[in-house]
């Protein structure tokens, strides 16, 4: 398998192919091991290398899954592996020992997914571009001066790069679509909950984040999907699929729909021109496809979100408890970045009535949200509110951080990725064009809650009249 042939499959031609006997889960591999030999280096999106045991295993569960064979990352963060570490790019967890698989990376291998390592995050995952100090940084195959996004940057990374077809990400506040709108893929937050993050906990920031995939093409996501979903021993709200088969309801005509345009975020503002006209490009294309496009404002969030800051600060300061009790010691000062000793700053401080009011707060933006978008089917934004910034202005590591700076900085950048994460409902970043830059250009649409099959209907109608699949970049393992 030559690694233009390789780069070019997606997962699910992947698994085909395996089925039919046209290649084996060998030779992809191979393919896959010698494309991150060549492009990690410069990219640094693979972390732990897990390639050994994964080539002497091999793929797991029945040979008539749709991606079984496909070569997958997962991302050092939430998921627990029994082979690998889960550092969270942190220094303090350097030489953590493995545990257990959690169950949505035991589904992924029951699916055949052959799990060759893991990929770079920000520190606990919390920073939208993908810096960390315990392992530098990710750089972006479109131009590595320019952020990957994050804070599932090294999924991005591989994934545009071509080393893998599709590779895990997390999304609490964007963290799927962010990196998947800088490097050019496609990127599903699925609604909350459809994908399990147990058996060791039950949701993650009382349920603003979601676990899934990013990858090249809209049926891969789907595959992932399909392989994940549904509830857990253990789950006290379980949330079950729509449909039997999110592959299958690709084929499933959506519309016609009603969809909502927004090109301003209340406390961000107004997006870059570029951004607007690509979006208002892709309401015309829409419109063209049989779907109705109607003016959409978001409610005012309040400028003020450090309610929604301690939803998910108290993740981080328990992990960072739990190792602490582990080694027997603290963190040294080294071993924390400036956004972590924040976050142990706030927790430390926080009453249980302010816990309790972050949690009011959380559900009354919920329901004002959902009100704001009733009589619409879809909402329609940009993806990113400008281009990717330059690897080093989003600073939450070194001493000259500031929270404020830096929220105002983010926002600036990714105006519309909290609010889907506040509704829970499903949202998908979509590479659909190139900047002036030469970089990707995405939008993001939004289904209601559970009607993650819609998203994904409508999105793989749009992949196949924008081509989005034969968009490189200069770094890709197809020209290796």
């Amino acid at each position: 398998m030559t690694p233009e042939d390789y780069a070019k499959l997606d997962a699910v031609e992947i698994g085909t192919m395996v089925r039919e006997g046209r290649t084996n889960w060998q030779a992809v591999a191979e393919a896959a091991s010698h494309a991150i030999d060549a492009l990690n280096p410069t990219l640094n999106f693979m972390v732990i290398d897990d390639r050994p045991r994964a080539l002497a295993t091999g793929p797991e569960g029945p040979a008539t899954s749709p991606i079984h064979g496909a070569p997958f990352l997962l991302k050092d963060a939430n998921q627990q592996t029994a082979h690998m570490p889960t550092t969270y790019s942190c220094a303090f967890f350097d030489g953590a020992e493995p545990t257990e698989d959690g169950t949505l990376v035991r589904r992924w291998r029951d699916a055949g997914l052959v799990i060759l390592g893991k990929t770079n995050t920000p520190e606990f995952a919390a920073d939208s571009t993908t810096e960390p100090t315990f392992r530098g940084p990710t750089r972006n195959p479109w131009n590595t001066s320019i952020t990957v996004g994050g804070s599932s940057g090294g999924a991005g990374a591989a994934v545009a790069s071509g080393a893998v077809p599709i590779a895990h990400g997390t999304d609490l506040g964007g963290s799927i679509r962010i990196p998947a709108a800088c490097c050019g893929t496609f990127g599903l937050k699925p609604s909350a909950g459809l994908n399990p993050l147990g058996p060791s906990i039950e949701n993650i920031a009382l349920g603003l984040n979601s676990d899934h995939v990013l990858s090249r093409t809209v049926r891969d996501s789907a595959a992932a999907l399909d392989a994940g979903c549904g509830p857990e021993p253990g789950q006290r709200y379980p949330v079950r699929p729509s449909v039997a088969s999110y592959l299958a309801a690709l084929e499933e005509e959506p519309g016609p729909l009603r969809i909502g345009m927004a090109l301003e975020e209340p406390n961000a503002g107004a997006v870059d021109p570029e951004m607007a006209a690509a979006t208002e490009r892709m309401a015309r294309l829409l419109e063209d496809m049989g779907h109705t496009i109607a003016p959409f404002t978001f409610p005012a969030i309040a400028a003020d979100t450090d309610w929604y800051d301690l939803l998910w600060f108290f993740d981080v300061s328990t992990e960072i408890r739990a190792r602490t009790h582990q080694l027997g010691r603290a963190p040294r000062p080294d071993e924390l970045e400036a956004m972590t000793r924040h976050i142990l700053d706030r927790t430390s401080t926080c009453t249980g009535q302010e816990l309790y009011d972050a949690q009011r707060a959380l559900h009354a933006h919920a329901v004002m949200l959902d009100r704001a978008q009733e009589g619409f089917d879809l909402i329609l934004t940009p993806a990113l509110g400008s281009d990717p910034v330059p690897i080093g202005l989003l600073d939450s590591r070194t001493e000259a951080f500031n929270y404020d700076q830096w929220m105002t900085d983010t926002l600036r950048m990714v105006p519309f990725a909290i609010q889907f994460n506040i509704t829970g409902q499903p949202a998908a970043s979509l590479p659909v064009e190139i900047s002036k830059a030469g970089l990707p250009l995405g939008i993001q649409l939004a289904a209601p809650k559970g009607r993650d099959d819609l998203l994904l209907s409508l999105a793989h109608r749009i992949e196949a009249r924008t081509g989005w699949r034969d968009s490189h970049p200069p770094h890709w393992a197809g020209t290796l």
